[in-house]
Order: structure tokens, then sequence, then C-alpha cells
């Protein structure tokens, strides 16, 4: 196990396996040069600064979907409740996104507004045995609407919002990892 520092414990737990950070790189690294490549006309055309933001959120949205899902992370959101509950409050990546990428505020604003409801919810109930379940049928109804909304969007926006939605309700509002509390 790799002590992580404290700056970055919020992102990768207090440990992580060697394992989880090279999946976790290699996933970032290989999803965003598809979509930069694929979706090269979507960003080109942006300004600088809308370029950086796109691609800082990018950074951030793919990185959670797998790190949400290692041992570490999702260990480290058990012991502090709280911040789960800061994690859910301040991701409104989908608002930002509209706004660096043009695209008109309400799609934005309906996948946060569906998807920080349904990750509260999923946070109240986290010790009840549907939990899971409810998880899984949350992120589908979420996965429909972004692909509902995508019908207008651009292709780098909607895989976004499909991972943004994933990263929330799946990797990051399951308890992947019941039961290893103490399998340090």
């Amino acid at each position: 196990m790799i002590k992580i520092p404290h700056f970055f414990h919020e992102i990768l737990g207090e440990f992580q396996t060697k394992s989880s950070l090279v999946v976790i790189a290699l996933f970032v690294l290989v999803s965003g040069f598809v979509i930069g490549i694929i979706g090269f006309d979507d960003w080109k055309s942006l300004s600088l600064i809308k370029q950086i933001v796109t691609w800082f959120l990018f950074l951030d949205i793919s990185g959670g979907v797998v790190a949400n899902l290692t041992r570490g992370t999702d260990m480290f959101y058990d012991r502090y409740p709280m911040k789960r509950w800061i994690f859910i409050a301040i991701h409104i990546q989908p608002i930002i996104l509209t706004w660096s990428m043009g695209i008109p505020i309400h799609y934005g604003a309906m996948i946060c507004i569906y998807t920080l409801s349904s990750a509260a919810l999923l946070n109240l109930i986290r010790d009840y045995s549907i939990h899971h379940l409810l998880a899984g049928s949350l992120t589908g109804l979420g996965l429909i609407i972004v692909v509902y909304l995508s019908e207008t969007a651009p292709f780098f926006a909607s895989t976004l919002f499909i991972f943004y939605v994933f990263k929330v309700l799946y990797s990051f509002s399951v308890f992947h990892h019941r039961g290893e509390q103490n399998a340090d």
C-alpha cells in the first residue's frame, strides 16, 4: 500500500495500491486520448480558457470514475460521513461543462439535479440492503437522461455527462468494500 499525501485524500483516500494507481492513470490517459481524438471538433474551437476548464473537468470526472471504485477511496469516505455529504454537494460539474462547451444550461442543470438528489438518497440509505440495487437503478435512469439530452449535445460533453452520472451514483455512492474495514 502506498500512503497518499493528505492533500489528495479526497481524491484517492489515505492509501492506494500500486495497481490501483496504474489503472486510474491508464483509464484517464486512454479515455482522454480517445475522447480527445473523437471529440476534437467539439473542443478545438473553444477559447483557451474554456478548453482548460473542459479538460480539467475531464480529468476530475474520469479520474473519479475509477478512483471512487478503489478500496482506498471507498474506505476513506466510509470513515468520514460528513466528507461524503460535502463530496455530493460540490459536484456541480455538469453546470460548469455546459458553460465551457456552450451547451444550454438546462442540460447540465437537469443532469446535476437528478444525480445529486439521487446521490443524497443513496447516502441516506447506505446501510440498507436495497442500496446496491437502487444505486444501479438510479444510475441506469440517469444514463437514460444523458442519452436523451445527448441527441443535441457534443460527443465530448455527452461522454463527460455519462462519466459524471456513473462516477457520482455508482462509483461513489455505493459502498463497494463493505466488510473489508479491518482488512488492512
